[in-house]
C-alpha cells in the first residue's frame, strides 16, 4: 500500500507562514483521487480535499500552501 502525504505551510489570516510545516496523510480511500492525472484531476483533487475532514484531517484548500506531495517517502514538488 502506498503512503501519500500532503506537505506544506499553514495559511493564517491569508498569509503563508513558512516557520511551520504541516503534513497531512492521505487515507488509502482517497489516494486515487489525490494522484489522478486525468482531465478531471482538478475536480477529483477538490473532492479529495473536501473528504479529508471526515477522516479527521483539515481541508487544505485555503488553509495550507502545499509545497510537496510525498509518495512512499519521495517528495515531488506540488506546483
Amino acid at each position: 500500500m502506498r503512503k501519500v502525504v500532503l506537505k506544506g505551510f499553514p495559511i493564517i489570516n491569508g498569509v503563508v507562514r513558512d516557520g511551520a510545516i504541516i503534513e497531512i496523510p492521505v487515507p488509502a480511500d482517497l489516494q486515487e483521487l489525490a494522484l489522478d492525472k486525468s482531465q478531471d484531476e482538478g475536480a477529483k483533487w477538490d473532492l479529495m480535499c473536501k473528504r479529508l475532514p471526515s477522516y479527521g484531517f483539515m481541508n487544505p484548500i485555503g488553509n495550507m500552501s502545499i509545497s510537496h506531495l510525498v509518495i512512499d517517502g519521495v517528495e515531488k514538488e506540488f506546483h
